[in-house]
Order: structure tokens, then C-alpha cells, then sequence
């Protein structure tokens, strides 16, 4: 017998859902569909599993259980108590439901909330006499809805914590990355670096876009060093997820030897502390401590035989400027300018919630692709680093 096709939904930031598309068609998800910040397809179990483990685009996987016409709220209630909730979680599981609307005539998202986690609640008090409890801090189960228009899907979240969190950061680092991993992952795709050309972030933080660029570089999976919200589901198969997870290790163990002898990943920052805990955090996320070259540096200053780049190489700078920190004012802004000065040959690649930087560093993108930084309208400047010939020169 074949094994069971689920209908799934990948949440992911806005702007990235095409490259999210690539990738889950890579991990053999079928039947794909685009839509504004996320991707639905069908895969088997194991395409779930493998999406969770392996996506590092997605926020969540979300696995769809039901759905039904919503024309008053207690629509709400009923399509949620006639679900086999029994299939999914057990009555001594904490339980946290989420809803969010499009384009509906929801009088209150709230309300409408608790009348999917009623309806649950009753499904389970109907035939045990006991009912979940609620926990929207530390859940076991996940329950997702959405409605859009006058119909309601409800997903089960395969997830758990979301997919940006891999579980390699310390406990001191932990909430204060400028940017989230899943991003960081975004920008790299949307680059269109390779694993085996140099790689640069002249403000590297504490490490987030050369260590997702090492972890691609040695193949090793996003979430190899944490836990999901299936692994909890009544119909978790242990035996189909410890395949999976020796497989991606064993992938990663035979990288390791070729990704070493790989052009430069070169992470540079004004701030020392910052650069002690992007090399902490290389050794957290399962990487060898020579992955990535770490230098306290201004980054203004810098040039391809600072950071120890090859002379005739044509690799890329990723980065996240952190605007009123280490960048305050348009003079140091207009530093930029001289970038292709300093990096010939390479390929500039910088996000910035500022519309203007083309302009105020007077180069020409060759692509500038709108994303979102959290809550912040942001682009991703991509600039050719052309050298000068002696003819162009001012």
C-alpha cells in the first residue's frame, strides 16, 4: 500500500516564497502552490519529516486536517468538534490554538479563537469525560487555523517551535540576532551564491548568515540539533524519523573533508564581544571551529588581502548592516561607494530598509528584491562589483 498523502502549508517570510517552492520541490514535495508568504504541497510522511528537518525557508510546517463553510461563528465551533482530534494528540496533552484571517468578516479574531479550541475541548470531553488543557507558552500540540473568505482550514503544526530557532543558539544570544536564520538562509538563495565560492559578511553580528551559509556548505540539516512538534502526535513514526536523521548525518560526515578545503567563509565585526559569540555559536550550530574565519575588523576599511581572499576571486558579500549602530550617519553611508574599490570581482549584496542606497552610494543594483525584515519593509541590493578599468577611473 502506498504510503498516505498529507496537504501541507509552509509558512514562510514574504518575499521568499519562491526559493521556499525550490526547496521543497528538492525535498520531493508534489503538487506545489504559491501564495503570498507561504507555499502549499503534498508529500508522504516522510516529505514532512524531511521538510522539518531539512527547510531552512520555512517558519513552519503545517499539516492539514479539515476544512469547512464558515457563514456564522458557530460554523467556527462545529468544523472544529467534528475533527478526530483522538488521531492526532491525547486528552493529557497541552493544547494552544492559533487563527488568523483573510479577506473574512471576523468580528473578533479572539473570540473566534476560542471557539476552535471549545470545539476541541468538547470533541474530547464528549467521549473521555475529560478535556485537554490549554498551555500557550509551553504546548504539546499546536492547532493553526485560517480562515479566508467563508471557509476555515485547521492545520496541525508538525513543527512545534518555529523552524528559524535550529537550536544552536546560547542562552545570552537568544533573542537578539538582528536576523532570523530562516532570512539569513533567504538572502544566501536569493544571492544565487554557491556553496563552493568565498563568502563574506562584513557585519557579521554574531554570526547568523555565514553560519547558515557553512551549515549549506557541509550539508548539514537545519534542524539536526533540535526537536519537532510531530515527534509528539499520536501517529509519530520513530522508526521512518531515526532513517531520516542517520541519513542526514551520515550526508554531512562525508562533506566534511571536501567543504575544508572550500574558498573562504569570512565573517568580520567592529565589536569584539560579537565576534567571540559568532565563534561560539559556529561551534554550537555542529561545526567545525576552522568553518569560518572570524576577524575584528572595520568594515569600511577592509579589502580582499585584510580578510585573506584570494586576489583573482569573485565570491560574494552578504550582509545586514545594523542601521544606528555601526552605520549612523549618510557620511559613513557614502563609504559604500568604495566597496568596488576594495572588492573587485565580487558580487555586493546588502539588505536595507533604505530605498536610497543606490543612489547614495551611486552604483547600479543589478536586482533589488523586496522583503521583509520582521515588521520592517526591507531590499536586497545586489550589486556587481566591476573593477575599474583605467579608463573609467575618475
Amino acid at each position: 500500500m502506498p504510503d498516505q498523502v498529507f496537504r501541507y502549508f509552509a509558512p514562510c517570510p514574504r518575499g521568499l516564497e519562491q526559493v521556499l517552492a525550490e526547496e521543497l520541490k528538492a525535498l520531493g514535495a508534489q503538487a506545489l502552490r504559491i501564495k503570498a508568504s507561504g507555499v502549499h504541497f503534498e508529500g508522504d510522511r516522510a516529505c514532512g519529516y524531511r521538510a522539518n528537518l531539512y527547510s531552512r525557508i520555512a517558519s513552519r510546517i503545517l499539516c492539514w486536517i479539515g476544512a469547512g463553510r464558515v457563514r456564522q461563528d458557530d460554523d467556527i465551533y462545529r468544523i472544529a468538534r467534528r475533527q478526530d482530534w483522538f488521531s492526532y494528540f491525547r486528552v493529557e496533552q497541552r493544547l494552544r490554538v492559533d487563527l488568523s484571517a483573510t479577506r473574512a468578516r471576523a468580528r473578533s479574531i479572539q473570540f473566534l479563537t476560542l471557539r476552535v479550541k471549545d470545539g476541541i475541548v468538547d470533541c474530547f470531553r464528549d467521549q473521555t469525560q475529560e478535556r485537554p488543557s490549554v498551555d500557550t507558552h509551553h504546548p504539546d500540540v499546536r492547532i493553526v487555523g485560517h480562515l479566508e473568505t467563508d471557509s476555515l482550514d485547521l492545520y496541525i503544526d508538525w513543527s512545534g517551535e518555529s523552524l528559524f530557532k535550529r537550536g544552536w543558539r546560547g542562552r545570552e544570544d537568544k533573542g537578539e540576532a538582528p536576523l532570523k536564520e530562516n532570512l539569513a538562509a533567504g538572502l544566501l538563495l536569493l544571492s544565487q551564491w554557491r556553496s563552493d565560492q568565498s563568502l563574506i559578511d562584513l557585519f557579521c553580528g554574531s554570526g547568523t548568515i555565514l553560519i547558515e551559509a557553512a551549515q549549506m556548505r557541509f550539508e548539514l540539516a537545519a534542524g539536526l540539533r533540535r526537536r519537532f512538534g510531530f515527534e509528539a502526535l499520536c501517529d509519530f513514526d520513530p522508526a521512518l524519523w531515526r532513517c531520516i536523521t542517520e541519513e542526514a548525518r551520515a550526508r554531512a560526515a562525508k562533506q566534511v573533508d571536501q567543504a575544508l578545503n572550500l574558498p573562504p567563509l569570512l565573517g568580520c565585526d567592529i565589536d569584539p564581544s560579537q565576534i567571540e559569540r559568532a565563534k561560539q555559536n559556529t561551534i554550537e550550530a555542529g561545526l567545525p571551529a576552522s568553518a569560518i574565519r572570524w576577524q575584528c575588523a572595520d568594515a569600511f576599511k577592509q579589502n580582499k588581502q585584510d580578510l585573506g581572499a584570494p586576489e583573482n576571486d569573485e565570491g560574494f558579500i552578504v550582509s545586514n548592516p545594523p542601521y544606528g549602530a555601526r552605520i549612523e550617519s549618510p557620511d559613513d553611508l557614502a563609504k559604500g561607494r568604495s566597496f568596488r574599490d576594495r572588492w573587485p570581482g565580487f558580487t555586493l549584496c546588502i539588505l536595507s530598509p533604505q530605498e536610497d542606497l543606490a543612489s547614495m552610494w551611486r552604483m547600479k543594483p543589478k536586482r533589488k528584491v523586496p522583503l521583509m525584515n520582521g515588521a520592517i519593509p526591507c531590499r536586497l541590493f545586489v550589486f556587481p562589483l566591476y573593477e575599474r578599468t583605467p579608463s573609467s577611473a575618475p
